[in-house]
């Protein structure tokens, strides 16, 4: 049932829609999927009551605004619901190996993916973002602000976050940057990574990494669609698709992982570190380059000397292969075959 549609929000005005609907389709042990939710006048009473009914049925309700659901849908379903996250299509959802260069330009978006003409989509995608969840909802004032913000993040992304700096460009506090980018990370636009700090004097602890969770949205935000062999941009593309595919893995099989960068004070630094548990750590390292062997970075090298993990990652750009690094097995995987990198993980 998609509540876009009015005569869909009249009927869903109380639980009795649920005998009609038995009677009306001679439905048994049904699952009942409500897209749209947080277009009813109160979804979470009425999911509530369906829930507290204790039907042999199944529920799903789904939105495409997380700040409208969560703000009247939680508060009722404490205790009563599983909450999953939705992220744009994986590499593993989709024929990675032929369209990663596409995604590497236009994201994954759903609508996206099978679309044509997908700069026009994406752009009717951003301005949807910024009226809907910026404007109507969250009632910022200034969007304005937030499309400079998006557009210095978007250039800035897989790089300290400068918050002064970032104040300064948009005219703004710094306490104002703060908030919007929480904000943005609140709607999924991007997501900060932390420094991995092991108890090391060396490593900083500072400033957070932003990276875009689609990279479709990203060109977007700088309003660039230029095709990838022209971009100077193309190692942070590749680098922002690595972290997302990452991210998506992490969320989709509930892994729980912690993902930081690593830099020190010496200037040696990994893209990302995955913490798989207390006592197991993964560097993962993207090197998008024409490369004739498999060798190590000199801070990929330190990463290993200071930590010595078992197992080691670099993203390239053609290069195959493994190469033993003291206690470490480092695996070099093509950005073509990046799901295998994700199976090697959880190996």
């Amino acid at each position: 049932m998609n509540c876009d549609h009015v005569e869909i929000r009249r009927w869903l005005q109380s639980s009795l829609f649920l005998t009609e609907a038995e009677t009306t389709f001679s439905l048994k042990n049904y699952i009942v999927f409500i897209d749209e939710v947080q277009r009813l006048e109160s979804p979470g009473l009425l999911l509530k009551i369906i829930a507290d009914l204790k039907l042999p049925i199944k529920m799903i309700a789904s939105g495409s605004s997380q700040l409208e659901i969560k703000s009247k849908v939680q508060e009722h379903l404490t205790g009563r619901q599983i909450e999953t996250l939705i992220l744009p299509l994986s590499c593993r959802e989709i024929d990675f190996s032929q369209y990663h260069e596409e995604m590497l330009q236009y994201g994954s978006y759903p609508q996206i993916y099978l679309a044509k003409q997908k700069s026009v989509l994406l752009r009717e995608l951003f301005e949807n973002y910024i009226k809907k969840d910026i404007i109507e909802f969250l009632k910022i004032g200034k969007p304005d602000i937030v499309r400079l913000m998006l557009g210095l993040l978007a250039h800035s992304s897989g790089q300290l976050l400068n918050f002064q700096q970032l104040a300064t460009d948009c005219r703004v506090s710094v306490s104002a940057i703060q908030h919007y980018v929480d904000v943005l990370e609140q709607t999924y636009v991007i997501k900060t990574i932390r420094p991995y700090v092991g108890n090391k004097r060396t490593e900083l602890t500072s400033n957070p990494v932003c990276y875009f969770l689609d990279n479709g949205f990203r060109n977007q935000a700088l309003n660039n669609f230029s095709p990838l062999e022209t971009r100077t941009d193309k190692g942070l593309l590749v680098e922002n698709l690595v972290f997302q595919e990452l991210h998506k893995y992490n969320i989709q099989e509930r892994k729980n992982w912690d993902i930081h960068y690593w830099r020190t004070k010496s200037g040696a630094e990994v893209d990302f570190i995955l913490k798989i548990s207390f006592d197991t750590i993964i560097p993962v390292e993207v090197k998008f380059r024409n490369m004739t062997a498999c060798t190590l970075t000199r801070s990929y090298k330190s990463f290993l000397d200071a930590y010595q993990p078992k197992l080691g990652i670099v993203i390239t750009k053609n290069q195959v292969g493994e190469l033993h690094y003291q206690q470490t097995t480092v695996h070099f995987i093509p950005l073509a075959e990046l799901p295998t990198a994700l199976d090697i993980l959880t190996q």
